[in-house]
């Protein structure tokens, strides 16, 4: 099992197929939160520490495709990121 330790933010995440899903955008208790997307179409999902299969080289690998996390109620609402100038 991978421990949370291993996580950070920024990291890039990849399907058990090698398809890349997106990034992590933080790390909590339970596992990530992995953004996927962009701009209008971004959605987060949480994905818990059980779903990691590993980590290699800065690179979340997990045991299973996108459609587990699409069709389970693991989306999640986020507040809007600032952004500085």
């Amino acid at each position: 099992m991978v421990e949370r330790s291993e996580l950070h933010e920024g990291m890039v995440v990849w399907t058990h197929r090698g398809e890349k899903l997106g990034h992590v955008v933080e790390v909590t208790d339970e596992g990530l939160i992995v953004e996927k997307g962009l701009l209008v179409w971004r959605k987060d999902y949480a994905v818990p520490l059980d779903d990691v299969r590993e980590v290699i080289a800065d690179e979340v690998y997990l045991n299973h495709g996108p459609d587990s996390l699409l069709s389970g109620p693991r989306e999640i609402s986020r507040p809007a990121r600032r952004t500085t100038h």
